[in-house]
């Protein structure tokens, strides 16, 4: 009978002390600050903390400690939410600007290097410019005249080098007209001795006869000894050339 009056004592001294726990978390002020509610995410967390923190300590009927603690954590999810897309903000703003400098450098590097082509391209065209303007104009080569002459039309008439290479062109074109001119002159001196000579030279004389083929007659009558077909030179101490009989 003792140890059961013992045991019973035992047992309500820690249910008061378990209602003196519940109480204290009950008149701890918490409630009043979380019905006031909180301004910014770490006012915010504080008040979460406190809450987790009310529900570990609690002994018993901790219902009222978990609702508080989810009241605290639906506190803070919208600071949380605005956080989080201040970051998603200012993440793409970063990504676009990161995505405007590497253009704004490629296009640099594309630029400087159209330019290099386009240096590269007029640094050829000078040189095969000029050596067109050398073969044109000292060797009247008839191709290299007609690069030059394409280059006049395309160019200004007042720029100083198109006046070089307008220069080099008549050069050129002189050079042509002059070696068309040689060649023109050639051919008709060759041409010239197989003509029938003035003076009615061109029959045959006494003594002449049919000359084999291949060989030229002379107007004295002879077969030329050295000429098989007619050239300058032939028959030049007999007379000339004369038609064969």
């Amino acid at each position: 009978m003792t140890r059961f009056a013992v045991a019973w004592l035992l047992l309500v001294a820690l249910l008061a002390a378990c209602h003196r726990g519940d109480g204290a978390l009950q008149d701890d002020g918490f409630r009043r600050r979380l019905a006031r509610g909180c301004g910014s995410e770490p006012d915010c967390l504080v008040l979460e903390l406190e809450a987790q923190a009310r529900v570990d300590r609690c002994a018993s009927t901790c219902e009222q400690a978990e609702a508080d603690l989810r009241a605290s954590r639906s506190l803070v999810a919208p600071h949380r939410q605005q956080r989080e897309a201040r970051q998603a903000q200012i993440a793409a703003q970063t990504q676009a600007l990161e995505a405007a400098e590497a253009e704004r450098r490629r296009a640099e590097i594309e630029a400087a290097e159209e330019a290099r082509r386009q240096e590269e391209a007029a640094h050829a065209a000078s040189l095969e410019l000029a050596a067109d303007e050398l073969a044109c104009a000292q060797q009247g080569d008839a191709a290299a005249c007609d690069a030059l002459l394409r280059y006049l039309a395309r160019a200004d008439p007042m720029n100083e080098r198109a006046a070089q290479v307008r220069v080099s062109h008549e050069k050129g074109q002189r050079l042509i007209a002059e070696r068309g001119a040689a060649r023109e002159r050639s051919r008709e001196a060759a041409e010239a001795p197989s003509a029938a000579r003035p003076g009615g030279r061109s029959g045959t004389r006494p003594g002449q006869r049919p000359a084999p083929e291949g060989r030229v007659c002379c107007c004295d009558g002879t077969l030329s000894p050295t000429c098989t077909y007619v050239k300058r030179g032939c028959c030049s101490h007999h007379g000339g050339v004369c038609a064969c009989p």
